[in-house]
């Protein structure tokens, strides 16, 4: 059982980039582009990691009252 799940949006963040840039073209700004796709990636993975470290913290709570 997967409880943690990711799904690679690479061509999805095409349409976030160029409003949040400004830029018309991806292909033009290829490595500003790949550096906004790995800041949104790391931004996902420390989301994903905290929610676990909370998990984690709720589970030995709930542990310690067994």
């Amino acid at each position: 059982m997967a409880f943690i799940s990711t799904t690679n949006r690479f061509n999805d963040f095409r349409s976030d980039f160029m409003k949040d840039t400004g830029f018309s073209n991806v292909e033009d700004n290829m490595d500003l582009y790949i550096q906004y796709v790995t800041a949104r990636f790391a931004d996902q993975n420390h989301k994903l990691l905290t929610n676990l470290a909370h998990d984690v913290q709720e589970l030995q709570k709930a542990m310690k009252k067994v």
